[in-house]
Parts: structure tokens; sequence; C-alpha cells
């Protein structure tokens, strides 16, 4: 694994739902959180209604119950995480979400955070960090890598 060093790290909703649900990656979630705890970790506020659409998406499909998802949810927000204003990086996301192509704007407040703090960005989606990287974006890291 090719670790960058960094303030801070920023971290996408599907990092910590990889961890939580049946998934190929859970092992590489779980060893992301036992990696990273003492380092800081950054999310827009939308990672929580992400997480929580995610769960509820695990109990739609009947990969979760109710209490499962309810005891994960609480898990998740137990995590060592700094939730950041998304008000501050809305232009900034709007502009990422342009260059990447995108119909939706919600992973570009992650790319905008990281963009604006520096920070290592990373995330569950295979195919965005490789667009990233595409686009120059070189601090983008998928979970598959760690």
């Amino acid at each position: 694994m090719s670790v960058l060093q960094t303030s801070s790290l920023v971290v996408d909703a599907g990092v910590a739902l990889v961890t939580i649900l049946p998934h190929p990656y859970q092992a590489h979630g779980r060893r992301f959180w036992q990696h990273w705890q003492q380092q800081p970790l950054l999310a827009p506020h939308l990672w929580v209604a992400e997480v929580t659409s995610g769960l509820r998406r695990a109990v739609w499909e009947r990969v979760l119950t109710e209490e499962e998802a309810e005891a994960a949810l609480r898990d998740l927000l137990e995590l060592p995480l700094t939730l950041t204003s998304d008000r501050e990086i809305a232009g900034q996301a709007l502009s990422w979400a342009g260059r990447l192509q995108q119909k939706r704007a919600y992973d570009a407040f992650y790319v905008a955070l990281a963009d604006q703090r520096g920070a290592v960005f990373w995330s569950a989606d295979r195919r965005l960090v490789e667009t990233l990287r595409q686009q120059g974006f070189s601090r983008a890291r998928w979970i598959g890598e760690i």
C-alpha cells in the first residue's frame, strides 16, 4: 500500500458501509479503520445521509434486519470522523461534478473537501478513484488498495 503523509483523510460513506455490510472488501474496510484511527478523518455532513441511506437499502434488500441496521448506524456514527459543513464546499462540489461528468454531485462533495484540505480521499468506488486519477487528482485511494 502506498501511503501519502497528510494531516487528514477524507472518507466517503462507501468505506464505512463496506465495513458493516457483507462485501468482498469488508476486510479492507476494517483494516482501513484500524490503520487510520489515529489520523484526522473528515467527511462532509452528506456522509450521515449516505450511510443512513445505504443501511436502509440493506434492510430493503433483506441484507440486514431493522435492528441490525439501527445497531450499525449507532456504530458508524461513533467512528472517529469529523463532519464538515457542506455549505463551504458546495461550489467546489458543483465544479468537481462537472469535471467528473457526473449527473449528481454527491461524490464531488468528498472530492471537493479533500481538494480544499489537501487531504487524501478514500473511497469504496474504484471507478471514481480511477476517474479522479485520470483527472490528475493523485490523492485518491480505493479501499481495495489497503
